[in-house]
């Protein structure tokens, strides 16, 4: 199979995911049914909404109908409605259980991976489109600027990644996940830039390019128009492999208290608030981890090459 067919599959499941995600979460991933009586429920947990008509919502572990009355069990409490005041019950299940503030892990799973990959998709776009600009003008016009644009890029490669993004985010006074994806972005050109530029020079010695030149089409003209197209292809393939990374180093910014902060879920900030009672709800953590294992190691073979 082609990186570009598994790129392209890649692509489709992602895009129906950010789609949809908010109509397949059960729950509502932000807000608790009931913080007190659902908190920390195992999985596989059933409980019951027992609906009036008034609009009242009483959550129950069990119920039962005798003559005029439903009587229901809470966590902590016993209590009775009248059955003519009664509209419905309706059979709730938590699949992944809940966690200490009553919210539905499955549900806040499914919309944590939909902020997660938006953050790893965009701030990679940004990176290519910054190592684009870096990497044509280093590549195609060479001399002084290739010089200085690749002296740039050697300084941001000497940092560690994680060391720099950390760096960056702590000076910013106020995080938000428009800004945690800008720096992201803008922590993350330098291989691409290093890429385009050695496709350019490839490229800018070929035959095609020579003519181009030799009949007088400028430059810029020549190396937007007809090398940028073609070195951008190959570069497109590793950014699954960029996103990977992304959502990878979002995680652990998360889960140190530097990334999306809570109530807004993600994989990793999700980790981050299970270890606070890992051995008490050691449910918690696992689907998240599990999720950003897989999401990684299918970005890395959309972006393999097979001879």
């Amino acid at each position: 199979m082609m990186a570009q067919r598994k790129i392209f599959l890649v692509s489709i499941f992602v895009i129906s995911y950010l789609a949809f995600a908010d109509l397949i979460a059960p729950f509502d991933p932000i807000m608790s049914l009931d913080r007190q009586n659902l908190s920390s429920l195992p999985p596989l947990t059933r409980v019951y909404e027992i609906n009036l008509k008034d609009g009242r919502k009483v959550i129950a572990f069990e119920y039962v109908k005798e003559s005029e009355f439903v009587y229901y069990t809470q966590r902590f409490s016993r209590g009775r409605v009248k059955l003519e005041d009664l509209k419905n019950v309706r059979s709730l299940i938590f699949v992944f259980g809940t966690d200490n503030l009553g919210r539905d892990v499955l549900s806040r799973t499914i919309y944590g991976g939909k902020i997660s990959l938006l953050i790893g998709i965009i701030a990679s776009f940004i990176a290519l489109f910054v190592g684009l600009i870096v990497g044509v003008f280093a590549g195609y016009f060479g001399g002084i600027a290739d010089k200085i644009l690749m002296r740039i890029t050697d300084v941001f490669l000497a940092f560690p990644k994680l060391f720099l993004v950390l760096v960056v985010v702590s000076l910013s006074q106020r995080q938000t996940i428009f800004s945690l994806i800008l720096i992201l972005g803008l922590l993350s050109w330098m291989g691409i830039a290093r890429f385009i530029r050695a496709e350019f020079l490839k490229l800018k010695n070929m035959e095609f390019v020579l003519a181009l030149e030799s009949v007088g089409f400028p430059e810029l003209r020549i190396a937007l128009k007809h090398i940028l197209p073609n070195a951008v292809l190959p570069a497109l393939v590793n950014i699954p492999l960029l996103v990977g990374d992304l959502i990878l180093t979002e995680s652990i910014l998360s889960f140190i208290g530097f990334g999306v902060q809570p109530p807004t879920p993600t994989w990793g900030n999700m980790i981050s608030e299970a270890e606070k009672s890992l051995l008490s709800t050691w449910w918690l953590p696992i689907l998240p981890g599990i999720l950003i294992s897989a999401t990684v190691l299918i970005m890395n073979w959309a972006s393999e090459v097979e001879e």
